[in-house]
């Protein structure tokens, strides 16, 4: 100083240390709650989070590029359609930013409309059959989710397991079955779907009958002619003839199939013909 009167000409000020940051990139993420595959109405909420956006960041949403929702952290819709996609965009003001704005990565929607549940069941070898035939059920689920559970009747009382087949081999007929599905599917409209109602027609087991028109046993020369009660089909055997009836001129066991056209056949347990030789007549002297 060349003021007057100075106790000493010099003066030194205070220090000022200086605290210089680095610049810093902004960016944005955001997540979707409850996902991004909804069914059709869903309300869906969009969360950003903000990296290097400063004291007060600024948030600008957009559904296909269109500005949307307001200057918020999060967005929510209900009225998504499939294939939308969503994103924000973030603007920083922290002083150090690289860049004001960061874009966050899209969300591409998936949204399904609401779906009913189905389910039907087929009978194999089918819904008629010969007493004591096993028979399994298959149920066939129509929007049924990741995993549909079973639940199957027998004349309306519960059985079998939660599985999507069913078996019996003690079906009587006038049996009813029927399988009731409960779907998983997020989009449903209802929980649960009904089959309809298979009803068994179960016949007997066949054990002919056979009748002679004469005597079983005879001479040499004779025959006799086997009828087999009425059926579908037969089959004898020896012979393999496929007539109701046969004449038989030969010694021997005869038995023969019969079918009665819807799967079911049996077998009597034969008849014997006996054939016994001319005698000899010899002369004396």
């Amino acid at each position: 100083s060349n003021a007057g009167c100075l106790s000493t000409p010099t003066a030194t000020s205070n220090t000022v240390t200086m605290a210089v940051t680095s610049s810093v990139t902004p960016s944005v993420s955001i997540t979707a709650n409850p996902g991004n595959t909804v069914c059709s109405g869903t309300s869906v909420t969009f969360t950003a989070v903000a990296v290097n956006g400063g004291s007060t960041p600024a948030y600008q949403w957009q559904v296909n590029g269109v500005n949307a929702g307001t200057n918020s952290d999060t967005y929510t819709s209900s009225t998504l359609a499939d294939g939308d996609v969503v994103t924000c965009v973030l603007t920083s003001n922290s002083s150090c930013a690289s860049s004001s704005t960061a874009t966050s990565n899209d969300i591409t929607m998936s949204v399904s409309g609401s779906v009913a549940p189905t389910v039907s069941i087929a009978a194999a070898p089918g819904e008629t059959v010969c007493i004591g035939t096993n028979v399994t059920f298959t149920a066939t689920p129509g929007n049924g989710g990741s995993s549909p559970s079973y639940q199957w009747t027998l004349n309306g009382a519960n059985v079998g397991t939660n599985s999507d087949t069913y078996s019996n081999n003690a079906l009587a007929t006038g049996d009813q079955v029927q399988c009731t599905m409960t779907s998983n599917s997020s989009c449903a409209t209802t929980s649960t779907a009904t089959s309809q109602v298979i009803t068994m027609t179960v016949n007997n087991s066949l054990v002919p009958t056979v009748s002679a028109s004469g005597p079983l046993t005879f001479c040499q020369g004779g025959s006799v002619e086997l009828t087999a009660s009425a059926a579908a089909g037969y089959v004898w055997s020896p012979g393999g003839e496929t007539t109701q009836s046969i004449t038989v001129d030969a010694a021997g066991v005869y038995s023969v199939t019969v079918n009665d056209g819807n799967g079911c056949s049996g077998s009597d347990a034969g008849t014997t013909v006996v054939v016994n030789a001319l005698p000899v007549v010899t002369l004396g002297t």
